[in-house]
């Protein structure tokens, strides 16, 4: 069947970010437009494939219709949603912090709780690949690095539940004081620390960065951090600062999975520093990764160690 195309001369842009940009098409539906240099043809397929499988299973998110053509890019058509993001939201009304990130935390352990059947979604250690790919291919990092890498993705142990792959403010829009999932190009089955990861490090790292935080998720990086200790006490389900402080911990260097290969694409380093950088995480990453791989996340079969209580 051949690809529809459309144009988004006149169209009023209603988000932008690194992957592409999102205009309104009409009164009832957007078309989220893809960056060419960083998604695939082949990775909006799997987008819009993942959008639909999370709408039928019940987690709320937008209705992904068909794949168009724009131009010399693609998109896909979503529904119009009348809502706000998590970020524009704070910003209207910073008093509701504490509760939008206790929301947040039991929002995602409801999805960590979410099965999906063999194939329907990928495999979440691949989209880590995807990153260890990068930093192979940065040129930045020794044999003895990417190989180390590699094995630390795949010793984390798998799982048929689901995972969104880039949970934080910015991913969730609030309709009618409800929360709907968005961007599910990182939709996948795995262990819940693949979803923790990504929210660390936009909660806690990025937001170091001079307008990291209200770039990538409409707030301040001093509410980002405020909102990540509310989540994760109620993500973790303890008021136990040692064990928060172990969990953090182990995040911290899971977090480097991303981060080796995020000096090579970020645009927040200066290309002169970006060497530099680089060798610093990778001492870093070099010794930490015998105790983490020797320190698996999980005791027991069904229960989390350190992300989750069952």
């Amino acid at each position: 069947m051949e690809m529809r195309e459309i144009s988004i001369d006149g169209l009023e842009k209603l988000a932008s970010s690194q992957n592409g940009k999102v205009y309104r098409l009409n009164d009832e539906q957007i078309v989220k437009v893809f960056n060419p240099r960083t998604t695939s043809l082949e990775m909006i397929r799997r987008e819009k494939e993942a959008a639909k499988r999370v709408f039928v299973h019940g987690i709320p998110t937008a209705i992904s219709y068909d794949i168009v053509k724009v131009g010399d890019r693609y998109g896909i058509v979503y529904e119009l949603i009348n809502a706000k993001t998590m970020g524009e939201m704070l910003q209207e009304q910073p008093g509701r912090l504490e509760e939008y990130a206790i929301r947040m935390a039991k929002m995602l352990k409801h999805l960590h709780s979410k099965r999906f059947e063999g194939g329907e979604l990928p495999d979440g250690r691949l989209n880590l690949h995807i990153w260890a790919d990068i930093a192979e291919q940065s040129g930045y990092y020794p044999v003895e690095t990417v190989d180390g890498l590699r094995s630390l993705i795949d010793s984390i142990p798998p799982r048929d539940t689901f995972v969104h792959g880039d949970y934080n403010p910015g991913n969730i829009l609030i309709a009618d004081d409800e929360f709907v999932l968005i961007d599910l190009g990182s939709a996948s089955v795995g262990h819940p620390v693949i979803d923790l990861i990504s929210t660390y490090q936009l909660m806690m790292i990025v937001a170091e960065q001079p307008d990291g935080a209200e770039k990538n998720m409409n707030i301040s990086g001093k509410q980002a951090k405020k909102m990540w200790d509310y989540f994760i006490r109620e993500y973790l389900g303890t008021e136990d600062a040692k064990e928060i402080e172990e969990a953090e911990e182990t995040l911290r260097f899971y977090v480097l999975i991303r981060g080796l290969a995020g000096v090579a694409i970020t645009t927040m380093i200066d290309e002169e520093q970006k060497e530099e950088y680089a060798k610093r995480l990778n001492d870093m990453f070099l010794k930490g990764i015998n105790h983490f791989r020797l320190n698996p996340l999980v005791s027991g079969t069904d229960s989390y160690h350190l992300m989750t209580r069952n």
